[in-house]
């Protein structure tokens, strides 16, 4: 089944039925190309009543959902045109080949006289099942807009879609939201990472975080349950997961909305992760820890990094993003700070390395900046 075949049922949430409407219509698919058309039939006029039955169990309250499933497909039909959700010509198109189901009892066939399954009616039916889907995705997404895939297909799609994102944010329900960043966005950025294609997109991956980081600043709400996940995967998920969220997804600052009692288990992920790196250390996944270190986690995080700003080939960014992170400690772990440079200072002035202490006082002077 092609993308755009498998995409025609995007509009469906619960993804054990979607998966189940998309297999059958593969199926299907697979039986016209075969030439069987009675078993194209079959699944046709299946997929007709499964496609609109969903749609009125969503339409309806959980109460109503037993009636609707012991309705006829007549039934189901007029109660699908009585709510607009397909058209008059679709309703009397779906009523005119209700009896095709009824090819796989061959008793059935013969009492009732249905016509034989032929290329002709074999084409009108399964033609059928895509313009019905077709229009219970348009109903669907006016009373709902969009879903979590139907957004990422525009990702993956679309290389300007970032710029109207927040537009399209607008025209998705809460939950859909929160669906697309715990679980379509992290998916189909793993996905993405797999070069399996000639056509292959290297900027999807970009695209599909800075899509998460947008969502999370024009959805500020969201970022509860986002950097809970991140939590609940530093502490039992594997490595390679934990990596590819904390590179894709996660900023130190997000660490604002995470109960204090799970932060350190964040922060001393993010110190660990920044002791490994060596001379390699992507300041940028790091950026915004400051603020959430704690007078038991400071030396960890600032020992290693006033070694690594000594070094003989420091870069400027380096002493950049430590005086950075020093300006924004809480007022309580900036004490300890300064104590924990001055010795250092002092150390280095007993043994005549004038440039060193030098440059860690010019860090204490960031830690005095007031934010």
């Amino acid at each position: 089944m092609s993308e755009a075949q498998a995409n025609r049922f995007d509009y469906i949430t619960a993804q054990p039925y979607r998966m189940l409407l998309e297999a059958d219509f593969a199926e299907m698919q697979a039986c016209l190309e075969a030439r069987a058309w009675k078993a194209a039939m079959v699944l046709a006029g299946s997929l007709i009543e499964a496609v609109l039955v969903e749609h009125l169990e969503w339409l309806s309250p959980v109460t109503e959902a037993l009636r609707i499933r012991k309705l006829m497909l007549q039934q189901v039909i007029s109660e699908c045109e009585d709510q607009h959700v397909i058209t008059e010509t679709t309703a009397k198109l779906c009523s005119a080949i209700k009896d095709y189901r009824n090819l796989i009892h061959p008793g059935k066939v013969m009492r009732d006289s249905v016509a034989a399954p032929d290329q002709s009616n074999a084409l009108i039916v399964t033609a059928l099942v895509g313009r019905i889907v077709l229009e219970v995705a348009a109903s669907r997404k006016a009373k709902a807009g969009l879903t979590a895939e139907q957004l990422l297909r525009k990702i993956q799609r679309d290389s300007g879609s970032i710029a109207i994102l927040p537009h399209l944010l607008r025209d998705i329900a809460d939950k859909e939201k929160q669906r697309l960043m715990l679980d379509v966005l992290p998916k189909a950025y793993a996905e993405s990472l797999i070069y399996d294609d000639f056509e292959w997109d290297a900027a999807l991956p970009e695209r599909i975080s800075a899509a998460y980081r947008l969502a999370i600043k024009e959805n500020p709400e969201l970022a509860g349950v986002t950097t809970l996940q991140f939590y609940t995967l530093i502490r039992n998920g594997e490595a390679t997961e934990i990596a590819r969220h904390r590179t894709a997804f996660f900023r130190p600052t997000d660490l604002e909305h995470l109960d204090e009692l799970k932060r350190p288990v964040v922060v001393d992920y993010l110190i660990g992760f920044l002791i490994e790196q060596g001379d390699s250390i992507p300041f940028g996944e790091l950026a915004g820890v400051g603020p959430f270190l704690t007078v038991e986690t400071l030396p960890k995080f600032l020992s290693p990094m006033l070694r690594y700003i000594r070094a003989a080939k420091v870069s400027t960014l380096a002493v950049r993003y430590v005086a950075n992170e020093l300006a924004k400690l809480p007022e309580d772990v900036k004490p300890s700070a300064r104590e924990q440079i001055t010795r250092l200072i002092s150390m280095h002035k007993n043994r005549g390395n004038s440039k060193h202490a030098a440059e860690l006082e010019e860090l204490i002077e960031w830690i005095d900046i007031p934010f």
